[in-house]
């Protein structure tokens, strides 16, 4: 099943494997390390942040798991993964994207 998710999220399915009588190889083991160690937010708070990115400024879903996965701090870094958005953000626009991301 190929679904784009966040980093909390992939916390949480190894989590679910690991609970079960599933071990986990070499590579899911050193994902779920880099998933625990970069994931700067809850699972539900990625969830909220990539709803709310994607009603309120029209962004794919996949670009904003991508914002709340790397949570850039300031509008350059935020504009790096806006390149392939469907329109150019205002100022306005990009530090409000940016409030949303420090809620």
């Amino acid at each position: 099943n190929k679904e784009a998710v966040s980093l909390p999220e992939v916390v949480t399915i190894f989590k679910h494997r690991k609970s079960g009588d599933q071990e986990l190889n070499y590579l899911q083991r050193i994902t779920e390390d880099h998933a625990k160690n970069a994931a700067k937010l809850t699972k539900r708070e990625a969830q909220n942040a990539t709803k709310t990115l994607m009603s309120e400024f029209d962004l794919s879903e996949r670009i904003a798991l991508t914002i709340v996965n790397f949570m850039p701090t300031t509008i350059n870094e935020l504009r790096v993964f806006l390149q392939d958005a469907k329109k150019v953000y205002s100022t306005d626009e990009l530090h409000s994207m940016l409030e949303v991301l420090r809620e």
